[in-house]
């Protein structure tokens, strides 16, 4: 166990997923001055922090910390670890859980992941919940808000919001993660941080089509207020807190995922208006959308739920019914009209 100048024990830290997202948050933590490894999938990406000390593949042109570490073999990591971090896509997730099954008992589980999954139709704690038992979110933590990888990685300063079930704990992580560079904010509506984290991708991808067709900021500021609502609508049906959905992991992601052409779901939404196929975009791409996933799982979970989401049903249609998307937008315009505030 390492000791710190002060003298006090510091936690082995471990993240699971050598993504951008995954890698530039454990290089910020490996720049506090924690000792962190960071679980990689691929060789070429373990080889290349090695030698080079930079993520060529998923975050090119950010130099990381010599306190940041690649391994392998992933349940011998997770032994050894006080604290893991997943930032493994949604789609994988349930898989990473089960592989780790016996060995997550007592530790403090951060989950950077966002997305439900599409045949459960669980976000990310509830299926950990699922695998690994309702007793493993008492030491879980959930953290979302806009936050783009290269920006972080470049120590821009960023807000982001930490939910659990447990408060010490929370404000725990709070206090040892926070800096000049990364502010966050606790809350206990973990419920609502997923679904609001999740959702904005769909969103997302909904921002991009329209930036693809040519359109402006009248269609996205449109686009972003009604996808508050929709937003809203199944958050508080699945039991979140209202509030949520006006703070950093609700409309502060959304706008930033819907403005800012660093998201990956967007530029996917981009091609698509463009006329390019969903089969293959994702074969020409090294990373994953989350959206497309939870666009899915979005779809059914809204018939089960009985709410109407307009919105989502479109990006839905576009996605895998080929439905045409400047004809989407032109049919949620000319929908039946309503009175603005209208969550029921």
């Amino acid at each position: 166990m390492k000791i710190n100048s002060a003298g006090e024990k510091m936690d082995r830290i471990l993240v699971v997923g050598g993504g951008s997202w995954g890698t530039s948050f454990a290089n910020y933590l490996a720049s506090q001055g924690n000792e962190v490894k960071l679980w990689v999938r691929e060789p070429e990406v373990i080889e290349s922090i090695e030698k080079f000390r930079e993520n060529s593949l998923f975050l090119p042109e950010i130099i990381l910390s010599e306190n940041l570490y690649p391994v392998s073999g992933l349940e011998d990591e997770v032994s050894k670890a006080d604290l893991v971090i997943f930032a493994v896509p949604s789609k994988f997730i349930r898989r990473t859980f089960e592989s780790l099954k016996d060995k997550l008992s007592g530790k403090i589980l951060i989950s950077l992941s966002k997305g439900f999954e599409s045949t459960s139709l669980k976000t990310i704690s509830r299926i950990a919940s699922d695998v690994l038992g309702k007793e493993i979110l008492k030491n879980w933590i959930t953290i979302s808000g806009p936050s783009f990888a290269k920006e972080l990685a470049n120590n821009f300063p960023t807000a982001v919001v930490a939910a659990s079930e447990n408060g010490n704990n929370l404000k725990d992580i709070q206090e040892k993660f926070s800096s000049s560079v990364l502010r966050i904010y606790r809350s206990e509506d973990l419920i609502g941080i997923e679904v609001a984290g999740s959702m904005k991708n769909i969103m997302a991808i909904a921002s991009g089509i329209i930036s693809g067709l040519g359109y402006g900021y009248n269609t996205t500021a449109s686009l972003v207020t009604r996808a508050s609502m929709e937003i809203l609508k199944i958050g508080l049906k699945l039991g979140a807190q209202r509030e949520t959905f006006w703070g950093l992991a609700g409309i502060g992601d959304l706008m930033l995922t819907s403005f800012g052409p660093l998201s990956r779901n967007y530029q996917l939404g981009v091609k698509i208006a463009e006329g390019e196929k969903l089969s293959d975009i994702e074969k020409k791409s090294i990373t994953i959308a989350e959206g497309v996933e939870t666009t899915k799982a979005i779809k059914l979970l809204s018939e089960q739920l009985g709410i109407e989401m307009p919105i989502s049903t479109k990006v839905y249609e576009i996605l895998f019914e080929d439905k045409d998307p400047a004809t989407a937008l032109k049919e949620l315009m000319q929908r039946s009209l309503k009175i603005e505030w209208n969550i029921d």
